[in-house]
């Protein structure tokens, strides 16, 4: 999962650095702010609702990912449950642990969208 998840955070987090407004980093090399000032002060601010978008992408990844591996590997796993419900010819018992894995998916989403809130309010962002 951490090799699944690793490659896309990567990638969006650079590219959320990138983004960040030219201005700012003018002001932060005006006040003469250290490189660390410049970072904790003007970028991560600047790229925490980009960094949350991340995240909750690397979640629902890091979810498929393990569903998917314990199809395979895990016997005591949902996908497990779920893949040896199907091969049971029990729809029933498959559909209802495909229906826990996408209500599970939901409540980290949820709980992602909640830390996102309360970390914008904590650093004034008003959403």
């Amino acid at each position: 999962m951490a090799f699944a998840t690793f490659w896309p955070l990567l990638v969006l987090v650079q590219a959320a650095v990138r983004q960040v407004e030219p201005q700012l980093l003018e002001v932060a090399q005006a006040l003469g702010l250290s490189p660390a000032a410049r970072i904790a002060k003007i970028v991560l601010p600047a790229i925490v609702p980009r960094l949350f978008v991340a995240l909750r992408l690397g979640v629902t990844i890091a979810l498929v990912v393990a569903v998917t591996v314990e199809i395979a590997a895990n016997p005591y796993g949902m996908g497990y449950a779920m893949s040896l419900a199907q091969q049971s010819l029990d729809p029933a018992g498959m559909l209802a642990w495909l229906l826990w894995i996408g209500v599970l998916g939901f409540a980290v989403n949820a709980l992602t969208l909640k830390l996102q809130h309360a970390v914008d309010r904590r650093m004034g962002i008003v959403t």
